[in-house]
């Protein structure tokens, strides 16, 4: 038995071997491409220490697509122009890259710069006027070909740390011709160069059996001695980053091997990944163990929904069947865009005895298709999860969970409380919900969606109610608890600032939050007369640059903030000052 397994996994080797050259070979059709148009990039940034994220990192819902250049922890670096082209876009927002710049080359090529602090002075004055003259501090503006010129290591912008940034860097990104993201760690870029090797954190073995039309999976107990104990079918998943001379940063594992008895079972090569294939991330890493752990393990299983499978080589969906009860070795290798390979070894023995109770005799739910549409109607509950949302056949539990959720006075419930699915289970598309409601009549504009957490805590997922029917509908991305409830209160705005005091700085500096369905739009005012304020996400910040707001100096203004939620309650908070 233990030499037909070894001829089995012999012939998978060879057969895996023949993909994994195909597959490279795919990825560098453009690489010679690619090599060619970035050789004659300059440094986009004056000077940087190192990397706080490399191409391909493992994110919550995508691939990190570019390399974050560190500054020291401070903002305010140099920013060039990567080669000669014209600014196709440039966008102002609280989130995703912030302020960001976007340069089109003559090659086709675009280069972006992100997490920006501001825009060079002659950009800077074109966005500010546009803002001024919409009364719209948020901005995607997109400019014709050659209309705003640049040159090769021309100043564009300074450094920041603004949208989803953890810190100050610049984001710089390079697209090719087709919009997919360039890995420059593939080019001779820079002189990028590594010699330290990945580290394996972890590595995790899930057992799994196939009932009922579903894959059911079950995590198997950490080794107590050199063997781990394993069910008849199991898969592998692989916590793992890499190291870079100069950086502390967990930087990108470029390729994941799995190999039982020296026979390769399994690869995962990054290569370039398109944005929409670079969606799938969700199918490729192991949900329970993220949601555990809050780290990001790659699985060896391939849902047939998985579009990344284009990446992966592996046989029976990289499930690994062992036929016998001897003692295998499974192998883990990861290794970075620069060849640097990490490898841990892994003993592990099949019993059967160990893992019966571990799965269900009987499915709970309804059985839904992960290539066709679902719908699940009962109790004045509609579900409709798309074609696709799902990555793989399953069982979806949903239940009433009878009881009105029972909240604070401030946050009403209007309806039963609705388990919908495993949150262990990722959607790769939003599924609708119909909810029949009960709300009274002076709040039926206040109604939202909310999905219930861990302590009853309660977070705002949209939705419209109709009256007539008394439904509210919603899109919502993920499973979980969710019932129906109203934003009865205003957000929160904090202006830091006392009444009447003289403001020493060149700005003002407010806070705003909202408890439950979110913030929908902002406006300042001083003296009148509309002011940008410069929106801060991650702070739940309003900064007021007061240069740009044209005051006059040495007398005092009026300042009013108005802030308004997603179901219409408004803060209006005014302050007098001088300046």
């Amino acid at each position: 038995m233990r030499f037909a397994l070894f001829a089995f996994f012999t012939l998978l080797s060879a057969s895996l071997f023949s993909q994994r050259l195909n597959v490279e070979n795919d990825m560098g059709v453009n690489l010679s491409r690619q090599k060619e148009v970035v050789s004659s990039f300059v440094l986009p940034i004056e000077s940087y220490n190192g990397f706080a994220g490399t191409y391909g990192e493992l994110r919550g819902n995508h691939f990190h697509c570019g390399l974050d250049m560190r500054t020291a922890g401070v903002t305010g670096k140099k920013i060039y122009a990567a080669d000669e082209g014209y600014v196709s876009r440039i966008t102002v927002s609280a989130w995703g890259f912030g302020n960001m710049i976007e340069v089109t080359h003559p090659s086709g090529y675009r280069t972006i710069y992100g997490h920006l602090l501001r825009f060079a002075p002659k950009y800077q004055k074109l966005v500010r006027d546009k803002q001024y003259r919409e009364k719209s501090w948020n901005q995607a503006i997109d400019f014709p070909k050659d209309s705003l010129p640049v040159k090769k290591g021309e100043l564009i912008a300074y450094s920041g740390n603004s949208g989803s940034s953890g810190g100050p860097h610049l984001h710089f990104e390079v697209l090719d011709e087709e919009g997919t993201p360039v890995n420059l760690q593939l080019t001779d870029i820079y002189n990028l160069s590594d010699k330290t090797s990945p580290l394996i954190r972890d590595v995790r073995f899930v057992g799994c059996a196939s009932l009922y039309g579903a894959l059911y999976t079950f995590p198997v107990p950490s080794a107590k001695d050199s063997i781990t104990s394993v069910p008849r079918s199991f898969y592998v998943a692989i916590d793992a980053y890499d190291l870079m001379e100069g950086t502390n940063g967990k930087l990108a594992v470029y390729k994941y091997e799995v190999l039982v008895d020296s026979a390769l079972v399994f690869t995962f090569t990054e290569g370039n990944i398109p944005y929409s294939t670079g969606r799938y991330i969700a199918s490729l890493l192991d949900t329970p163990l993220r949601r555990s752990t809050s780290r990001y393990y790659v699985k060896t299983q391939v849902d047939p929904g998985n579009k990344l499978s284009e990446r992966i080589t592996a046989e029976n969906e990289g499930i690994i069947t062992l036929q016998d009860t001897s003692t295998h070795t499974v192998t883990v290798n990861v290794s970075d865009v620069y060849g640097n390979k990490t490898t841990a070894d892994y003993s592990v023995k099949r019993v059967d005895s160990l893992f019966t109770s571990s799965v269900p005799f009987a499915p709970k739910g309804e059985f839904m298709k992960w290539n066709a549409e679902n719908v699940y109607t009962f109790d004045g509950l509609k579900v409709k999860i798309p074609e696709g949302a799902l990555y793989r056949d399953g069982y979806i539990e949903i239940a009433n969970e009878k009881d009105l959720y029972k909240s604070a006075a401030d946050i009403p419930a209007m309806s039963a409380l609705w388990k919908i699915g495993d949150e262990n289970v990722p959607l790769h598309k939003s599924m609708e919900i119909e909810m029949k409601a009960s709300v009274p009549v002076g709040i039926k504009d206040k109604v939202l969606l909310a999905r219930v957490g861990r302590n009853g805590y309660l977070s705002g997922a949209g939705g419209s109610y109709n009256a007539l029917t008394g439904v509210l509908t919603a899109k919502v991305g993920s499973f979980g608890k969710y019932c129906v409830t109203a934003d009865i209160l205003p957000p929160e705005v904090t202006v830091k600032l006392k009444e009447g005091a003289t403001v020493k700085g060149s700005s003002i500096k407010i806070t705003i939050k909202d408890k439950l369905s979110g913030i929908k739009s902002f406006n300042c005012e001083i003296d009148g007369h509309w002011v940008v304020a410069e929106h801060d996400g991650k702070t739940s910040t309003l900064e007021i640059p007061l240069y740009d707001a044209a005051l006059s100096k040495g007398r005092v203004h009026h300042l009013t903030v108005t802030v308004t939620d997603n179901v219409g309650n408004k803060q209006v908070v005014k302050r007098s000052f001088r300046w």
